[in-house]
């Protein structure tokens, strides 16, 4: 019997069948895409806004202009103090979650679990492999 994957909007708390990884429903994802265009046009409309200043005259939650800076999506806008700090050493950055050198040390630990991972994969599969093989001998009794 398959599993239905149903879940309540993080927004609205009404059940939704997500299509993915999705935590508010479609309604609340079109009206946060709404504000997303509502907010990007008063940036292009108000050059040299703060983060301040943009929160209180779009009328846009905070979290969600913070998401959008993280997103990138007003690199180029002259968007001043859209610097938030990096998750993991604090150092102040406009874009991400992480900064270039966390992400960097981020990425290479990624590499040198999935290579330890795989190193003791392999073991693993010799061992069952030499395993299978004295069964097998001794079934057969050649040992």
């Amino acid at each position: 019997m398959a599993k239905l994957n149903i879940r309540n909007c993080a927004r609205c708390k009404k059940i939704f069948a997500p299509a993915g990884n999705e935590k508010i429903c479609p309604d609340c994802r079109a009206e946060e895409a709404e504000m997303e265009e509502h907010v990007k046009a008063y940036v292009r409309d108000h050059r040299g806004l703060t983060v301040n200043q943009l929160i209180e005259g779009s009328g846009a939650p905070a979290k969600l202009i913070w998401r959008m800076i993280q997103q990138g999506l007003f690199e180029n806008a002259g968007l001043l103090d859209a610097e938030y700090p990096c998750a993991n050493c604090g150092k102040l950055i406009s874009k991400d979650v992480y900064c270039s050198e966390c992400a960097s040390k981020l990425r290479e630990n990624a590499q040198k679990f999935s290579a330890a991972l795989s190193s003791k994969q392999r073991a693993a599969e010799k061992r069952s492999q030499t395993f299978s093989n004295s069964m097998h001998d001794m079934m057969n009794g050649t040992r």
